[in-house]
C-alpha cells in the first residue's frame, strides 16, 4: 500500500509539472485603490520594461478636500520618486463646495503625442455632484530623468445624464 501511494504521489508531481511547463502563463496584473473621508489612494501601471523598472506603477493621491490629484513615478535608476504629476479635479469638475470623488485605475491605449510617451495606464475620477467621469492619461520619461507634467484629460461622461 504504501509504494503504491509513493507511485502515485511521483505520478501526481511528474504530471503537475508537465502541465505547468507546457501550459501558457499568463502575467497578472493588479491596480489598488484605497480611500477615505479626506483622500484616496490608489496605483496605475506606467509601462513594462519601460526602463523604470521591470513593471513601473506610479502612485496617485487625491485629495476630496481640495480637488487636488498628485502623483509620482518611481524610478530606479533615480533610487526615488522623480517624477510628479498633478492636476486640479476642482477646475475639471467645477465642484467647489462638498464635491465627493471616486478614483480607480486601469490599463489603456493612448495616443502618443509628439514626443511624449504616454503611459500604459489610466486614472478614472468620478464626482458624485457634477455626475461626471473623467478620463486621465499621463506621460512619463523612460529616461528617468526628472520632469513635473500635468495628467491629461482624455475623455467624460455623465453618468447622471443620459446615455445614447
Amino acid at each position: 500500500m504504501k509504494e503504491s501511494r509513493t507511485t502515485w504521489l511521483i505520478a501526481g508531481v511528474l504530471l503537475g509539472m508537465v502541465v505547468a511547463y507546457y501550459c501558457p502563463t499568463e502575467p497578472a496584473y493588479a491596480g489598488t485603490a484605497s480611500s477615505g473621508d479626506k483622500f484616496a489612494m490608489c496605483t496605475v501601471p506606467v509601462a513594462p520594461g519601460a526602463g523604470l523598472g521591470a513593471t513601473s506603477e506610479a502612485v496617485f493621491i487625491l485629495d476630496n478636500v481640495t480637488g487636488r490629484l498628485l502623483g509620482a513615478i518611481y524610478t530606479t535608476q533615480a533610487g526615488k520618486f522623480s517624477q510628479f504629476l498633478s492636476r486640479n479635479l476642482a477646475q475639471d469638475f467645477k465642484v467647489t463646495d462638498n464635491a465627493q470623488y471616486v478614483m480607480v485605475s486601469g490599463t489603456a491605449n493612448i495616443k502618443a503625442g509628439a514626443g511624449v510617451t504616454p503611459a500604459s495606464g489610466a486614472l478614472y475620477v468620478g464626482e458624485l455632484n457634477s455626475g461626471i467621469v473623467a478620463m486621465y492619461g499621463f506621460p512619463f520619461d523612460r529616461s528617468g530623468r526628472p520632469f513635473q507634467g500635468a495628467l491629461i484629460p482624455v475623455d467624460t461622461f455623465n453618468w447622471r445624464g443620459s446615455v445614447n
